[in-house]
C-alpha cells in the first residue's frame, strides 16, 4: 500500500476518533495497525484534526465571502437597475427574509454567521428603503426622514433584543443626527 493511501486512511481514522464515529479504543487499534507498529498515531490524529479544522476555516470564509457579495450585488442592483424596477426590490426582500430565517436558526449555535447576516439584512432593508422611497415617494422628503428614522429605531430595539452592542450604537447615532438635523433647520 502506498504511503499516501496510508496516510489517507490514518486521517480518516482519525477524523472516526475525533467525531466519535468508533470507539476510541478501535481507532487506536487501526491506526497502530496501519502505522504497522510506529507511534504515529497519535501525530497523525492531531495532523488530521489540523487538516479538517482547517478544512472546515476555508468553507466559512468562503460562504462569509459569497454573502458578503451577494449583498453588495444586491444592493448595488437597487440603484443600478432602471429598468423592471420591482425585480431588485423583489430579490431584496426575499433575500432579507432568507438571512433573517438563517440567523435566527444559527443564533442558537452562537456561530459568527449570524450577526454577519443581521448586519447584512440591516444594510439590505437601508437600501430597499432608500430605493422604495426614490422610485415611488421621491416629492417627499420627510418620508425618507421617517424611512431612516424607522431603521435606526429597527437598529436600536433589536441591538436592545439581541445584545448587539453595534445596533445600539448605530441605531443610537442616527437617531441623534436625525434630531439634529431637525435642530439645525
Amino acid at each position: 500500500m502506498s504511503l499516501q493511501r496510508k496516510q489517507i486512511i490514518m486521517n480518516e481514522i482519525a477524523f472516526w476518533k475525533k467525531n466519535k464515529l468508533l470507539p476510541e479504543h478501535y481507532c487506536d487499534f487501526l491506526l497502530a495497525l496501519y502505522a504497522q507498529g510506529e507511534n504515529q498515531g497519535n501525530e497523525l490524529a492531531e495532523n488530521a484534526s489540523k487538516a479538517v479544522l482547517a478544512k472546515t476555516q476555508k468553507n466559512k470564509l468562503l460562504l462569509y465571502t459569497i454573502v458578503g457579495l451577494l449583498t453588495a450585488l444586491l444592493l448595488a442592483s437597487l440603484f443600478v437597475v432602471t429598468t423592471a424596477i420591482f425585480i431588485p426590490i423583489i430579490l431584496v426582500a426575499i433575500a432579507i427574509l432568507s438571512f433573517l430565517y438563517i440567523a435566527i436558526k444559527l443564533v442558537k449555535n452562537k456561530s459568527i454567521m449570524a450577526p454577519l447576516l443581521f448586519v447584512f439584512s440591516a444594510l439590505l432593508l437601508l437600501g430597499l428603503s432608500f430605493k422604495v422611497w426614490d422610485v415611488y415617494f421621491v416629492d417627499h422628503p420627510l418620508l425618507l426622514i421617517g424611512l431612516i428614522f424607522g431603521n435606526c429605531l429597527l437598529w436600536l430595539f433589536s441591538g436592545l433584543l439581541m445584545k448587539l452592542v453595534y445596533f445600539s450604537i448605530s441605531g443610537i447615532l442616527g437617531l441623534l443626527l436625525i434630531i439634529g438635523y431637525f435642530m439645525i433647520n
